[in-house]
């Protein structure tokens, strides 16, 4: 009986009307301080990064309140200019806030270096594949005379190459092969 008579007495309705005012105030005044700390409204179009050197993207993401972090430097591609922007995270035309770091991967100053694979003895259509996998281009064949039809050499710019030796991917190797005939 005294619950019922305390819940609907004056001053117990007075202070459920006031906590939920407060309540209702206290909520709203969250979500907007919210909305506004989070920069809710700002909204950066990611630019295109591609080609410019870490200069020129520092001057750019500058300008637009953004930031940057250089990931690695990716495999090299000869259409862009060395120590360019090859990739970046966010992509093109993404919506980004302000200080947002945008990743770059960088394009490195050349090919990277490979080994040239064991080749003595093996066949015309072997080496091909086998310098082709390693990432080298093939360039001319010279014969000389052997008794096998087989490959004697391999050479870079006119220097005779070694299992093992190191040469840029993408360099073109040139390859000795017997000739079947012993003169």
């Amino acid at each position: 009986m005294k619950l019922l008579k305390f819940l609907k007495s004056k001053t117990f309705l007075i202070n459920l009307l006031i906590s939920l005012i407060i309540s209702v105030l206290l909520i709203v005044g969250v979500v907007k301080s919210l909305h506004s700390i989070t920069n809710q409204d700002q909204k950066i179009v990611v630019p295109d990064l591609t080609a410019l050197n870490l200069d020129e993207v520092k001057i750019v993401l500058e300008d637009l309140s953004l930031d940057y972090a250089v990931l690695e430097s990716g495999s090299y591609n000869p259409e862009i200019p060395k120590e360019a922007v090859l990739e970046q995270e966010p992509q093109v035309g993404a919506i980004v806030k302000e200080k947002r770091k945008i990743y770059v991967t960088i394009n490195p100053d050349g090919y990277a270096q490979a080994p040239i694979p064991p080749f003595y003895g093996k066949t015309k259509k072997e080496i091909v594949q086998l310098i082709i996998n390693s990432g080298f281009n093939v360039g001319m064949y010279e014969e000389v005379d052997d008794i096998g039809t087989v490959i004697r050499g391999l050479k870079f710019k006119g220097q005779d190459l070694e299992a093992g030796d190191m040469l840029p991917k993408m360099s073109t190797i040139d390859v000795v092969i017997g000739n079947g005939q012993l003169r």
